[in-house]
Formats: C-alpha cells, sequence, structure tokens
C-alpha cells in the first residue's frame, strides 16, 4: 500500500528492526505505553507530513480523533507545551 509504504520509510529510516504497517495500527489504536513502539508514534507525529498521517490513516479506516488521543496520550507529554505537530493543523480546521 502506497500510504504505508510513504510513513514506513520515515518512521523505519533510522531504525534495526522496521515496524509494519500492521504494528503502526496497533499502537495507534492501543495507546498506551506499556503495549506500543513509542519511538514509532513519535516519528509518524514528528516526521511524517500531514499527507502521510492521513493517508495512512484513512487507508487503515482509523478515525483521526483515534490518533489524536495517542498523539495526546503518548507522544505530546514528551515535548515542549505548545508545540504543534502536523496533525493539529487538521483538529483546528
Amino acid at each position: 500500500m502506497l500510504n504505508d509504504w510513504m510513513v514506513l520509510t520515515t518512521i523505519n529510516a533510522p531504525r534495526r528492526t522496521a515496524l509494519t504497517g500492521d504494528g503502526l495500527e496497533f499502537s495507534l489504536r492501543n495507546p498506551s505505553v506499556d503495549t506500543v513502539d513509542t519511538m514509532a508514534l513519535q516519528a509518524f507525529f514528528y516526521e511524517c507530513d500531514l499527507g502521510a498521517q492521513l493517508g495512512f490513516l484513512q487507508g487503515r479506516n482509523i478515525p483521526v480523533e483515534v490518533a489524536l488521543s495517542a498523539l495526546d496520550s503518548i507522544v505530546r507529554p514528551g515535548f515542549p507545551k505548545g508545540y504543534r505537530f502536523p496533525l493539529d493543523s487538521w483538529s483546528a480546521a
């Protein structure tokens, strides 16, 4: 799937063990620090552009609100207060 490829090449570039689209989908749908790949989520929200993020979410039938929940609970706490991620642009529209 093209959307998976665009996202996964960005996320997997510095990784020793590659993450699959299914693994990223699991992390987005089950945002718990104990069960997800937090570095993959950070790369997804920080390094992937909005178009790639939305394409992945749409291709996997993941509601944007589910992704925002994962962003808020797992990734956002590690960034400075007020930092804006690409997906924040979608939620502001």
